[in-house]
């Protein structure tokens, strides 16, 4: 009996043994496959970190190259000093950080003021201004950077005056029918000349405003004024004189054609005729202190704005994070 009970027990041990073993094996079966994937996964998350971080450097380092590139441009044309250099750099992330142009425009524009003749001292004191001009109006940067400063040189003023140079200058394209384009063409005929005849850049600009609203062309307004300029210095005449006489004058574009020839006399005559709108827009003009910022701002109160904003300040970060990664690279 006892004999028989050895033997089962032997037999039932060893059984069971076998079916322990084979869930040993199972079970190391199954840890191996979880082992291979938590490998599987560890690898998945290391690509998945690694590989976009390294992405995002390069990215940053390629972005802020760009910018180092275009400062470099700047510092080439313009010949900064170290000091003058770091000021415009400075001015141009602080800028793309805080308005709706990247630093890479700013630096682009700084360039664009350069080939213009600008000192760096008159870049740092003009950019800003120029920003909220093309902002403000939806001009292209490197247009309004151009008719800001030939504006600037054609009336003898200096950098310090570009805030006023813009503020008229948006005043007049959204009081009259002035815009970039006109506004160019015309003052390129008449800037330099309406200077020595003493006029200010606000009267000139209310004449051009006042012409274009009645239908002049702007090429034709700003030639024809310049052409009056003249034509009254020669004849020893002032302006105020010339109006008084056509205006009360029976017959106006008798004497207009007198005065200034066929080209002159229209224009003349309807500047004769509009002197009470020419006036208030002048005076207009010399109150539009800060006109130019306020409308930008109100340019940048949407949704859209927010988003070029955020691209800039974006840009700006991978500038500093590109520059910070330039040595491990």
């Amino acid at each position: 009996m006892a004999g028989k009970s050895v033997g089962y027990l032997t037999f039932n041990f060893g059984a069971n043994m076998g079916g322990f073993n084979k869930a040993m094996k199972k079970a190391q079966s199954r840890v191996k496959k979880f082992g291979k994937s938590m490998k599987s996964v560890g690898s998945s998350m290391t690509r998945g970190l690694t590989m976009p971080i390294i992405g995002l450097g390069a990215i940053a380092v390629k972005t802020f190259a760009s910018f180092e590139q275009a400062m470099l441009k700047v510092k080439a044309i313009s010949g900064a000093t170290g000091e003058e250099f770091k000021l415009l750099e400075g001015d141009a992330k602080r800028l793309g950080s805080s308005t709706m142009f990247t630093a890479s425009q700013v630096a682009e524009l700084q360039l664009n003021l350069s080939k213009l003749g600008l000192t760096p001292k008159e870049i740092n004191k003009s950019t800003e201004s120029i920003l909220s001009l093309a902002q403000a109006t939806g001009s292209d940067l490197g247009q309004a950077a151009t008719v800001a400063a030939s504006t600037m040189k054609g009336f003898g003023l200096e950098a310090k005056d570009m805030n006023k140079i813009a503020d008229v200058m948006a005043d007049a394209f959204s009081s009259t029918a002035l815009d970039m384009d006109k506004f160019q063409t015309a003052m390129a005929s008449v800037a330099p000349v309406a200077k020595q005849a003493g006029a200010s850049l606000e009267t000139t600009t209310a004449v051009l405003g006042t012409l274009v609203n009645r239908g002049v062309d702007a090429s034709s307004a700003g030639a024809a004024l310049r052409n009056i300029f003249l034509d009254l210095a020669k004849e020893g005449m002032s302006w105020e004189e010339a109006m008084n006489k056509i205006q009360n004058s029976t017959n106006p574009l008798a004497d207009s054609m007198e005065m200034f020839g066929k080209r002159g006399a229209t224009v003349a005559t309807i500047i004769a005729n509009n002197r009470d709108e020419i006036t208030g827009l002048t005076t207009d003009f010399q109150d539009s202190t800060g006109e130019a910022k306020k409308m930008a701002d109100i340019m940048d109160s949407g949704v859209a704005g927010t988003l070029r904003k955020l691209q800039s300040q974006a840009e700006g970060v991978a500038i500093t994070l590109g520059e910070m990664l330039i040595p491990v690279f």
